[in-house]
């Protein structure tokens, strides 16, 4: 059970540095500094859907 925690939370750290990269390397190629946070708010997106996966078996056990 804690190795499905830790890999989940390695990926939800993933998801939003990699959402936060992401927006900060369109914003530079566009100029328009908002898609900083678009980036950042998907990355979170992404990473509860990760979360709520990977708890998911653990949820259906109880």
């Amino acid at each position: 059970m804690i190795g499905r925690l830790l890999a989940a939370a390695g990926a939800f750290t993933g998801t939003v540095i990699g959402g936060f990269l992401l927006g900060l390397l369109v914003a530079r190629a566009t100029g328009a500094g908002w898609w900083i946070a678009v980036g950042l708010f998907a990355g979170l997106a992404v990473g509860v859907v990760v979360i709520a996966a990977a708890l998911r078996p653990f949820l259906r056990s109880s």
